[in-house]
């Protein structure tokens, strides 16, 4: 070799680096129009400057900057702040403030004047997870109770209606797997 570099890919050329001129998006351009443009004259703008898209992104995007300046409005069913105003019941109190540590609620009840313990925080949302409870147990048993009626119960006349409602607790697979061990437990019984 007589000293030369060679190329590694000596067939390749070599790529332009050309500098890009920021575009704006879309959407930016039409947050950049008034408002009182229609949509169509929006449209018609962006053309003039080599920009493309349908009405329907200027009501898009206008309609989403709409959105962002709203607050959320606090529902009605939110109950209200328990430091704001006279406290009349501890329990309400506890309940109202149910994402906070015992420790924190009951720094709060005595800056507005209530004396509570945490011992007292606990039995409170304890009494609160056994009313949730019994409240699902209650959903549950429900089908239960409305074949175990008060009414005189004749086991002949509602055998059905009891294997439904057993079935539909354990599970119809389970119960039809019963079933047909008792008949074969029955054959085999028979056969003797």
């Amino acid at each position: 070799m007589d000293g030369t570099v060679l190329n590694s890919a000596p067939n390749m050329p070599r790529a332009r680096k050309t500098a890009k001129k920021p575009t704006r998006s879309k959407s930016d351009f039409i947050r950049a129009q008034p408002a009182t443009l229609s949509a169509a004259e929006v449209v018609a703008k962006a053309k003039s400057e080599g920009i493309q898209f349908a009405p329907v992104l200027v009501y898009k995007v206008r309609g989403r900057a709409k959105t962002k300046g709203k607050t959320k409005k606090p529902s009605a069913k939110a109950s209200p702040s328990p430091t704001s105003g006279p406290v009349t019941n501890k329990a309400a109190f506890v309940r109202a403030l149910g994402s906070l540590a015992p420790k924190e609620i009951v720094e709060k009840a005595k800056a507005v004047g209530v004396e509570l313990d945490v011992g007292y925080v606990y039995n409170v949302r304890g009494a609160a997870k056994m009313a949730a409870k019994k409240k699902r147990a209650a959903a549950k048993g429900s089908a239960v109770s409305a074949v175990v009626s008060t009414a005189t119960w004749s086991v002949a006349k509602h055998a059905e209606t009891l294997l439904r409602a057993v079935a539909s607790e354990i599970g119809l697979g389970r119960a039809i797997e019963l079933l047909h061990d008792e008949r074969a437990r029955v054959h085999s019984i028979v056969r003797e």
